[in-house]
Protein backbone atom coordinates (compact mmCIF):
# COMPACT_ATOMS: atom_id res chain seq x y z
CA UNK A 1 0.00 0.00 0.00
CA UNK A 2 1.50 3.41 -1.15
CA UNK A 3 1.10 5.67 1.43
CA UNK A 4 -0.16 9.84 -0.06
CA UNK A 5 0.73 13.20 1.25
CA UNK A 6 -2.13 15.26 1.32
CA UNK A 7 -1.08 19.11 0.82
CA UNK A 8 -2.39 21.59 3.80
CA UNK A 9 -3.48 24.95 2.09
CA UNK A 10 -2.70 27.48 5.05
CA UNK A 11 -4.81 30.87 5.23
CA UNK A 12 -1.83 32.62 6.65
CA UNK A 13 0.40 35.26 4.77
CA UNK A 14 4.22 35.06 4.85
CA UNK A 15 6.21 36.73 7.72
CA UNK A 16 7.04 39.19 5.00
CA UNK A 17 3.52 40.22 4.64
CA UNK A 18 1.96 39.78 7.88
CA UNK A 19 1.50 43.42 10.41
CA UNK A 20 3.80 44.40 12.78
CA UNK A 21 2.54 43.57 16.16
CA UNK A 22 0.88 46.56 17.89
CA UNK A 23 1.61 48.72 14.52
CA UNK A 24 -1.34 51.29 15.04
CA UNK A 25 -3.84 51.41 12.56
CA UNK A 26 -3.49 54.33 9.52
CA UNK A 27 -4.69 58.04 10.35
CA UNK A 28 -7.27 59.07 8.16
CA UNK A 29 -6.36 61.65 6.17
CA UNK A 30 -7.04 65.37 6.00
CA UNK A 31 -6.95 67.48 8.70
CA UNK A 32 -8.04 67.09 12.16
CA UNK A 33 -11.12 69.01 13.36
CA UNK A 34 -9.11 71.61 14.94
CA UNK A 35 -7.15 72.45 12.17
CA UNK A 36 -10.66 72.90 9.95
CA UNK A 37 -12.27 74.99 12.34
CA UNK A 38 -8.93 76.81 13.36
CA UNK A 39 -9.16 77.52 9.33
CA UNK A 40 -12.36 78.96 9.22
CA UNK A 41 -11.92 80.86 11.63
CA UNK A 42 -8.90 82.57 10.27
CA UNK A 43 -11.08 82.85 7.02
CA UNK A 44 -13.40 84.72 8.67
CA UNK A 45 -11.05 87.21 10.43
CA UNK A 46 -9.61 87.57 6.95
CA UNK A 47 -13.14 88.50 5.51
CA UNK A 48 -13.59 90.94 8.18
CA UNK A 49 -10.54 93.03 7.88
CA UNK A 50 -10.74 93.00 3.87
CA UNK A 51 -14.40 94.35 3.38
CA UNK A 52 -15.00 97.89 1.71
CA UNK A 53 -13.48 100.40 3.63
CA UNK A 54 -15.48 103.23 5.80
CA UNK A 55 -13.71 104.39 8.46
CA UNK A 56 -12.80 108.20 8.45
CA UNK A 57 -9.78 108.16 10.56
CA UNK A 58 -8.42 105.37 8.06
CA UNK A 59 -8.70 108.22 5.34
CA UNK A 60 -6.46 110.76 7.81
CA UNK A 61 -4.05 107.98 8.43
CA UNK A 62 -3.90 107.51 4.22
CA UNK A 63 -3.50 111.02 3.50
CA UNK A 64 -0.66 111.63 6.53
CA UNK A 65 1.27 108.43 4.73
CA UNK A 66 1.14 109.87 1.50
CA UNK A 67 2.84 113.31 3.08
CA UNK A 68 5.20 111.04 4.83
CA UNK A 69 6.48 109.31 1.64
CA UNK A 70 6.58 112.64 -0.52
CA UNK A 71 7.60 115.26 1.58
CA UNK A 72 10.31 112.13 3.22
CA UNK A 73 9.41 113.42 6.88
CA UNK A 74 6.47 112.78 9.38
CA UNK A 75 4.92 116.35 9.92
CA UNK A 76 5.16 117.47 13.54
CA UNK A 77 2.46 120.42 12.70
CA UNK A 78 -1.09 120.42 11.60
CA UNK A 79 -1.04 120.85 7.87
CA UNK A 80 -4.86 120.28 7.56
CA UNK A 81 -7.01 122.71 9.08
CA UNK A 82 -7.67 126.74 8.65
CA UNK A 83 -8.49 126.95 12.23
CA UNK A 84 -5.60 124.78 14.01
CA UNK A 85 -3.11 125.00 11.01
CA UNK A 86 0.35 125.12 12.71
CA UNK A 87 -0.76 123.65 15.85
CA UNK A 88 1.88 121.31 17.34
CA UNK A 89 0.62 117.58 16.11
CA UNK A 90 2.31 114.48 17.12
CA UNK A 91 1.68 111.90 14.39
CA UNK A 92 1.55 109.12 16.50
CA UNK A 93 0.53 105.87 13.99
CA UNK A 94 2.97 107.50 11.38
CA UNK A 95 4.29 104.09 10.38
CA UNK A 96 0.48 102.46 10.01
CA UNK A 97 0.08 105.66 7.77
CA UNK A 98 3.07 105.24 5.80
CA UNK A 99 2.11 101.05 5.48
CA UNK A 100 -1.17 102.22 4.35
CA UNK A 101 0.32 104.88 2.02
CA UNK A 102 3.30 101.57 0.69
CA UNK A 103 0.03 99.50 -0.29
CA UNK A 104 -1.86 101.98 -2.12
CA UNK A 105 1.17 102.92 -4.04
CA UNK A 106 1.37 99.24 -4.85
CA UNK A 107 -1.65 98.05 -5.33
CA UNK A 108 -4.58 100.44 -4.95
CA UNK A 109 -7.32 100.22 -2.34
CA UNK A 110 -7.04 96.70 -3.25
CA UNK A 111 -3.41 96.00 -1.71
CA UNK A 112 -5.19 98.05 1.26
CA UNK A 113 -7.84 95.66 1.68
CA UNK A 114 -5.85 92.51 1.32
CA UNK A 115 -3.35 94.12 3.70
CA UNK A 116 -6.42 94.41 6.09
CA UNK A 117 -7.53 91.28 5.85
CA UNK A 118 -4.39 89.30 6.42
CA UNK A 119 -3.98 91.51 9.44
CA UNK A 120 -7.26 90.51 10.71
CA UNK A 121 -6.70 87.14 9.72
CA UNK A 122 -3.77 86.65 11.84
CA UNK A 123 -5.51 88.16 14.80
CA UNK A 124 -7.92 85.39 14.41
CA UNK A 125 -5.54 82.43 14.00
CA UNK A 126 -3.41 84.06 17.05
CA UNK A 127 -6.89 83.83 19.10
CA UNK A 128 -7.17 80.27 18.28
CA UNK A 129 -4.18 79.21 19.12
CA UNK A 130 -4.80 80.72 22.53
CA UNK A 131 -7.51 79.37 23.06
CA UNK A 132 -6.26 75.37 22.32
CA UNK A 133 -5.53 74.77 26.33
CA UNK A 134 -8.95 73.63 26.66
CA UNK A 135 -10.06 69.97 25.54
CA UNK A 136 -13.20 70.97 24.21
CA UNK A 137 -13.15 72.06 20.41
CA UNK A 138 -16.88 73.36 20.69
CA UNK A 139 -15.96 75.70 23.59
CA UNK A 140 -12.79 77.09 22.02
CA UNK A 141 -14.92 77.82 19.02
CA UNK A 142 -17.75 79.29 20.74
CA UNK A 143 -15.23 81.58 22.52
CA UNK A 144 -12.72 82.21 19.58
CA UNK A 145 -16.15 83.25 17.71
CA UNK A 146 -17.52 85.62 20.32
CA UNK A 147 -14.05 87.50 19.61
CA UNK A 148 -14.57 87.63 16.00
CA UNK A 149 -17.90 88.48 16.15
CA UNK A 150 -16.83 91.75 18.49
CA UNK A 151 -14.06 91.94 15.86
CA UNK A 152 -17.04 92.35 13.16
CA UNK A 153 -17.77 95.94 14.22
CA UNK A 154 -13.62 96.91 15.69
CA UNK A 155 -11.29 95.30 13.27
CA UNK A 156 -11.35 98.41 10.94
CA UNK A 157 -8.23 99.39 9.28
CA UNK A 158 -7.31 101.20 11.67
CA UNK A 159 -3.99 101.71 13.81
CA UNK A 160 -5.69 99.55 16.92
CA UNK A 161 -5.52 96.46 14.85
CA UNK A 162 -1.71 96.77 15.39
CA UNK A 163 -2.41 97.15 19.43
CA UNK A 164 -4.53 94.30 19.21
CA UNK A 165 -1.96 91.90 17.45
CA UNK A 166 0.18 93.03 19.94
CA UNK A 167 -1.44 92.17 23.02
CA UNK A 168 -2.20 88.53 20.78
CA UNK A 169 1.73 88.39 20.93
CA UNK A 170 2.31 89.35 24.47
CA UNK A 171 0.03 86.61 25.06
CA UNK A 172 2.06 83.96 22.98
CA UNK A 173 5.32 85.12 25.13
CA UNK A 174 3.63 84.93 28.41
CA UNK A 175 2.53 81.30 27.47
CA UNK A 176 6.06 80.15 26.17
CA UNK A 177 5.16 80.06 22.70
CA UNK A 178 7.00 83.26 21.44
CA UNK A 179 10.45 83.49 22.89
CA UNK A 180 10.46 86.56 24.91
CA UNK A 181 13.33 88.84 23.10
CA UNK A 182 10.75 88.95 20.22
CA UNK A 183 9.15 91.64 22.40
CA UNK A 184 12.01 94.07 21.29
CA UNK A 185 11.07 94.38 17.60
CA UNK A 186 7.31 93.32 18.81
CA UNK A 187 7.13 96.72 21.12
CA UNK A 188 8.97 98.63 18.75
CA UNK A 189 6.65 98.46 15.50
CA UNK A 190 3.52 98.45 18.49
CA UNK A 191 5.15 101.88 19.97
CA UNK A 192 5.12 103.25 16.42
CA UNK A 193 1.89 102.06 15.18
CA UNK A 194 -0.46 102.84 17.65
CA UNK A 195 -0.45 104.48 21.19
CA UNK A 196 -1.78 101.44 23.02
CA UNK A 197 1.49 99.87 23.93
CA UNK A 198 1.34 100.61 27.68
CA UNK A 199 -1.10 98.07 27.66
CA UNK A 200 1.25 95.69 26.84
CA UNK A 201 2.96 96.35 30.21
CA UNK A 202 -0.07 96.50 31.24
CA UNK A 203 -1.16 93.44 30.57
CA UNK A 204 2.52 91.65 31.91
CA UNK A 205 1.81 93.21 35.33
CA UNK A 206 -1.20 91.80 35.70
CA UNK A 207 0.00 88.34 34.92
CA UNK A 208 2.58 88.49 36.83
CA UNK A 209 0.50 89.19 39.74
CA UNK A 210 -1.56 86.58 39.66
CA UNK A 211 1.33 84.00 39.23
CA UNK A 212 2.45 85.42 42.43
CA UNK A 213 -0.72 84.79 43.93
CA UNK A 214 -0.78 81.11 42.69
CA UNK A 215 2.42 80.18 43.35
CA UNK A 216 3.22 81.85 46.16
CA UNK A 217 6.70 83.79 44.74
CA UNK A 218 8.01 86.22 42.50
CA UNK A 219 7.01 85.53 39.09
CA UNK A 220 11.01 85.45 37.49
CA UNK A 221 9.56 84.11 34.35
CA UNK A 222 7.02 87.33 33.68
CA UNK A 223 10.08 89.64 34.98
CA UNK A 224 11.80 88.41 32.38
CA UNK A 225 8.86 89.13 29.73
CA UNK A 226 8.50 92.97 31.25
CA UNK A 227 12.24 93.26 31.23
CA UNK A 228 12.11 92.50 27.34
CA UNK A 229 8.66 94.19 26.45
CA UNK A 230 10.81 97.35 27.97
CA UNK A 231 14.02 97.15 25.97
CA UNK A 232 11.51 97.11 23.15
CA UNK A 233 9.30 100.32 24.48
CA UNK A 234 12.28 102.24 24.95
CA UNK A 235 13.62 101.49 21.78
CA UNK A 236 10.34 102.42 19.87
CA UNK A 237 11.82 106.14 20.99
CA UNK A 238 14.27 105.27 17.77
CA UNK A 239 11.78 107.30 15.41
CA UNK A 240 11.48 110.36 12.56
CA UNK A 241 9.19 111.82 16.11
CA UNK A 242 11.68 110.83 19.00
CA UNK A 243 10.88 110.13 22.74
CA UNK A 244 7.90 112.30 22.36
CA UNK A 245 6.00 109.38 21.36
CA UNK A 246 6.77 108.16 24.19
CA UNK A 247 4.62 110.40 26.48
CA UNK A 248 1.93 110.76 23.46
CA UNK A 249 -0.48 108.28 25.88
CA UNK A 250 -0.04 110.20 29.12
CA UNK A 251 -1.07 113.53 27.15
CA UNK A 252 -3.99 111.84 25.61
CA UNK A 253 -5.57 110.61 28.59
CA UNK A 254 -4.70 114.44 30.16
CA UNK A 255 -7.51 115.45 27.68
CA UNK A 256 -10.40 113.73 29.15
CA UNK A 257 -12.46 116.69 28.02
CA UNK A 258 -11.57 116.63 24.10
CA UNK A 259 -12.65 113.11 24.07
CA UNK A 260 -15.71 112.71 26.45
CA UNK A 261 -17.50 113.18 22.84
CA UNK A 262 -15.58 110.83 21.28
CA UNK A 263 -18.12 107.43 20.91
CA UNK A 264 -14.68 105.21 20.71
CA UNK A 265 -14.09 107.10 24.23
CA UNK A 266 -17.77 106.48 25.52
CA UNK A 267 -18.61 103.80 27.80
CA UNK A 268 -20.85 101.17 26.31
CA UNK A 269 -24.50 101.47 25.92
CA UNK A 270 -24.81 97.66 25.31
CA UNK A 271 -27.79 98.58 22.84
CA UNK A 272 -25.11 97.41 19.76
CA UNK A 273 -24.59 93.97 19.47
CA UNK A 274 -21.15 93.55 20.18
CA UNK A 275 -21.58 95.29 23.60
CA UNK A 276 -24.06 92.98 24.58
CA UNK A 277 -21.66 89.85 23.57
CA UNK A 278 -18.48 91.20 25.43
CA UNK A 279 -21.49 91.50 28.46
CA UNK A 280 -21.78 87.85 27.97
CA UNK A 281 -18.13 87.20 27.83
CA UNK A 282 -17.82 89.13 31.41
CA UNK A 283 -20.67 87.42 32.56
CA UNK A 284 -18.65 84.05 31.91
CA UNK A 285 -15.62 85.63 33.18
CA UNK A 286 -17.35 85.58 36.35
CA UNK A 287 -18.31 81.92 36.06
CA UNK A 288 -14.55 81.15 35.37
CA UNK A 289 -13.72 82.97 38.45
CA UNK A 290 -16.22 80.94 40.76
CA UNK A 291 -14.66 78.06 39.15
CA UNK A 292 -11.60 78.45 40.30
CA UNK A 293 -9.63 79.32 37.23
CA UNK A 294 -6.01 80.49 37.62
CA UNK A 295 -5.26 83.89 38.95
CA UNK A 296 -2.29 84.17 36.61
CA UNK A 297 -5.62 84.21 33.65
CA UNK A 298 -8.48 85.75 36.03
CA UNK A 299 -7.09 89.27 36.86
CA UNK A 300 -5.38 89.97 33.61
CA UNK A 301 -8.76 89.64 31.91
CA UNK A 302 -11.19 91.03 34.84
CA UNK A 303 -9.00 94.11 34.56
CA UNK A 304 -8.95 94.17 31.18
CA UNK A 305 -13.21 93.72 31.44
CA UNK A 306 -13.14 96.70 33.74
CA UNK A 307 -11.08 98.76 31.07
CA UNK A 308 -13.83 97.96 28.47
CA UNK A 309 -16.90 99.19 30.97
CA UNK A 310 -14.76 102.37 31.07
CA UNK A 311 -14.68 102.79 26.98
CA UNK A 312 -15.74 101.20 24.23
CA UNK A 313 -12.13 101.08 22.26
CA UNK A 314 -11.18 98.94 25.15
CA UNK A 315 -13.84 96.20 24.73
CA UNK A 316 -12.28 94.84 21.36
CA UNK A 317 -8.81 94.44 23.90
CA UNK A 318 -10.45 92.93 26.66
CA UNK A 319 -12.18 89.82 24.37
CA UNK A 320 -8.49 88.73 23.30
CA UNK A 321 -7.27 88.93 26.71
CA UNK A 322 -10.31 87.08 28.01
CA UNK A 323 -9.67 84.03 25.86
CA UNK A 324 -7.25 82.87 28.67
CA UNK A 325 -9.27 83.10 31.16
CA UNK A 326 -12.19 81.17 29.44
CA UNK A 327 -11.02 78.29 27.18
CA UNK A 328 -9.25 75.95 29.80
CA UNK A 329 -11.44 76.07 32.61
CA UNK A 330 -14.58 73.75 31.98
CA UNK A 331 -13.94 70.25 32.07
CA UNK A 332 -15.74 67.90 29.90
CA UNK A 333 -18.06 65.44 32.60
CA UNK A 334 -19.50 63.58 29.37
CA UNK A 335 -17.40 62.82 26.38
CA UNK A 336 -16.77 65.92 24.03
CA UNK A 337 -14.85 66.57 20.74
CA UNK A 338 -11.45 67.17 21.54
CA UNK A 339 -10.24 68.79 18.30
CA UNK A 340 -8.04 65.76 17.12
CA UNK A 341 -11.03 63.93 15.65
CA UNK A 342 -10.52 63.20 11.90
CA UNK A 343 -13.16 62.55 9.11
CA UNK A 344 -15.74 63.77 7.14
CA UNK A 345 -16.23 66.74 9.44
CA UNK A 346 -13.18 68.08 9.46
CA UNK A 347 -12.61 67.82 5.61
CA UNK A 348 -16.23 68.94 5.13
CA UNK A 349 -15.11 71.98 6.92
CA UNK A 350 -11.73 72.76 5.34
CA UNK A 351 -13.43 72.95 2.01
CA UNK A 352 -15.79 75.43 3.40
CA UNK A 353 -13.19 77.10 5.01
CA UNK A 354 -11.12 77.21 1.20
CA UNK A 355 -14.38 78.10 -0.57
CA UNK A 356 -14.74 81.33 2.09
CA UNK A 357 -11.10 82.25 0.80
CA UNK A 358 -12.12 82.02 -2.31
CA UNK A 359 -15.44 84.26 -1.86
CA UNK A 360 -13.43 86.82 0.16
CA UNK A 361 -10.63 87.41 -2.58
CA UNK A 362 -13.53 87.74 -5.31
CA UNK A 363 -15.33 90.26 -2.92
CA UNK A 364 -12.38 92.25 -2.63
CA UNK A 365 -11.85 92.85 -6.69
CA UNK A 366 -15.37 92.72 -7.39
CA UNK A 367 -16.95 96.09 -4.40
CA UNK A 368 -15.64 99.23 -3.76
CA UNK A 369 -12.56 99.67 -1.63
CA UNK A 370 -13.87 103.23 -0.13
CA UNK A 371 -17.23 103.54 0.49
CA UNK A 372 -18.64 107.10 1.24
CA UNK A 373 -22.17 106.67 1.37
CA UNK A 374 -22.32 108.81 4.98
CA UNK A 375 -20.25 111.81 3.14
CA UNK A 376 -21.58 115.04 1.28
CA UNK A 377 -19.86 113.82 -1.66
CA UNK A 378 -22.33 115.60 -3.83
CA UNK A 379 -22.27 119.03 -2.32
CA UNK A 380 -18.45 118.94 -2.30
CA UNK A 381 -18.58 118.32 -6.28
CA UNK A 382 -20.86 121.42 -6.16
CA UNK A 383 -18.35 123.72 -4.10
CA UNK A 384 -15.33 122.82 -5.81
CA UNK A 385 -16.68 123.73 -9.14
CA UNK A 386 -17.69 126.86 -7.50
CA UNK A 387 -13.99 127.14 -5.96
CA UNK A 388 -16.20 127.54 -3.08
CA UNK A 389 -13.82 124.81 -0.95
CA UNK A 390 -10.06 123.61 -0.34
CA UNK A 391 -9.71 127.48 -1.41
CA UNK A 392 -7.47 129.83 0.10
CA UNK A 393 -9.63 132.17 1.79
CA UNK A 394 -12.93 130.60 1.87
CA UNK A 395 -14.00 129.01 5.36
CA UNK A 396 -15.88 125.91 5.56
CA UNK A 397 -17.74 124.98 8.40
CA UNK A 398 -18.63 121.07 8.53
CA UNK A 399 -18.69 118.02 10.90
CA UNK A 400 -15.82 116.55 12.08
CA UNK A 401 -15.69 113.20 10.16
CA UNK A 402 -16.08 115.41 6.69
CA UNK A 403 -13.20 116.73 7.64
CA UNK A 404 -11.52 113.53 7.04
CA UNK A 405 -12.96 113.06 3.75
CA UNK A 406 -11.86 116.34 2.88
CA UNK A 407 -7.96 115.34 3.73
CA UNK A 408 -8.16 112.69 1.32
CA UNK A 409 -10.03 114.55 -1.13
CA UNK A 410 -7.76 118.11 -1.16
CA UNK A 411 -4.63 116.55 0.45
CA UNK A 412 -3.16 119.76 1.46
CA UNK A 413 -5.60 122.18 0.28
CA UNK A 414 -8.34 120.76 2.64
CA UNK A 415 -8.38 124.07 4.51
CA UNK A 416 -10.62 121.71 7.04
CA UNK A 417 -12.56 123.30 10.45
CA UNK A 418 -12.05 120.33 12.20
CA UNK A 419 -11.58 116.25 12.26
CA UNK A 420 -11.61 113.39 14.51
CA UNK A 421 -8.33 114.05 15.27
CA UNK A 422 -9.42 115.20 18.81
CA UNK A 423 -5.88 115.25 21.17
CA UNK A 424 -4.78 118.16 19.63
CA UNK A 425 -6.98 120.66 18.86
CA UNK A 426 -7.86 123.76 20.89
CA UNK A 427 -10.72 122.66 23.45
CA UNK A 428 -12.72 126.21 22.64
CA UNK A 429 -13.28 125.22 18.98
CA UNK A 430 -14.29 121.15 20.10
CA UNK A 431 -16.29 122.99 22.26
CA UNK A 432 -17.78 125.32 19.46
CA UNK A 433 -18.42 121.76 16.97
CA UNK A 434 -20.12 120.69 20.08
CA UNK A 435 -22.66 123.49 20.33
CA UNK A 436 -23.06 123.01 16.59
CA UNK A 437 -24.17 119.71 17.23
CA UNK A 438 -25.90 120.15 20.36
CA UNK A 439 -27.43 123.85 20.57
CA UNK A 440 -25.22 126.77 21.50
CA UNK A 441 -25.09 130.60 20.13
CA UNK A 442 -24.76 129.31 16.67
CA UNK A 443 -24.66 133.29 15.61
CA UNK A 444 -21.62 134.27 17.67
CA UNK A 445 -19.61 130.79 16.42
CA UNK A 446 -20.21 131.88 12.80
CA UNK A 447 -18.92 135.23 13.61
CA UNK A 448 -15.85 134.53 15.52
CA UNK A 449 -14.83 131.65 13.31
CA UNK A 450 -15.35 133.78 9.98
CA UNK A 451 -17.66 131.60 8.37
CA UNK A 452 -18.18 131.88 4.38
CA UNK A 453 -19.92 128.63 3.47
CA UNK A 454 -21.42 125.68 5.71
CA UNK A 455 -21.50 121.67 5.04
CA UNK A 456 -24.19 120.40 7.23
CA UNK A 457 -27.02 117.67 8.27
CA UNK A 458 -30.55 118.54 7.27
CA UNK A 459 -31.75 117.77 10.44
CA UNK A 460 -31.22 119.68 14.53
CA UNK A 461 -31.37 122.52 15.85
CA UNK A 462 -28.43 123.77 13.61
CA UNK A 463 -30.36 123.23 10.45
CA UNK A 464 -33.59 124.68 11.53
CA UNK A 465 -31.69 127.61 12.77
CA UNK A 466 -29.97 128.37 9.36
CA UNK A 467 -33.38 127.84 7.40
CA UNK A 468 -34.87 130.18 9.49
CA UNK A 469 -31.64 132.72 9.50
CA UNK A 470 -31.98 136.18 7.76
CA UNK A 471 -28.34 136.20 7.48
CA UNK A 472 -28.19 132.62 5.45
CA UNK A 473 -29.40 131.10 2.55
CA UNK A 474 -29.71 127.15 1.71
CA UNK A 475 -28.45 126.96 -1.68
CA UNK A 476 -28.06 122.88 -2.51
CA UNK A 477 -29.73 120.60 -0.34
CA UNK A 478 -30.50 116.56 -0.29
CA UNK A 479 -32.13 114.28 1.72
CA UNK A 480 -28.84 114.19 4.01
CA UNK A 481 -26.86 117.46 3.68
CA UNK A 482 -27.24 120.88 2.41
CA UNK A 483 -25.22 123.71 1.53
CA UNK A 484 -25.63 127.25 3.08
CA UNK A 485 -23.79 130.78 1.90
CA UNK A 486 -24.64 133.85 3.32
CA UNK A 487 -27.55 135.81 1.57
Amino acid sequence: MTATTTDVVSDERPESEQEPVGTPAPREAGPSLGQALGWLLTVLGFYIGSRTIRDNSFLTHLTTGDLIRFQGSVPTADPYSYTALGETWTVQSWLASLWYSVLADVGGGTAIRLGNGLLTGLLAHLSWKLSDRSPVVLLRFAVVGAVIMIGASTWTPRPLLFGLLGIALVLMTLQHRLDARWLVPIMWLWVNTHGSFPLGLVLIGAVGLGATIDNRRLPLAELRVFGWAVIGVLAGAINPIGFRILTFPVELLSKREALEGVTEWLTPSFEQNFHRIFLVMVLALIGAGRARAPWRDLIPAMVFAVAGFLAVRNIAVASVVAILALTPVWQPRVRALSGTERGILGRGIGVIAALGLVFSFLLVTRTNDLGFERYPVDQMDWLEERELIATEGVNVVHRDFVGNYMHWRFGLEARVFVDDRFDFYPQELLDDHDALLFGGDFEEILERRDADVIVWRTEGQFAEWLADSDDWKIVEEDEDWFIALPS
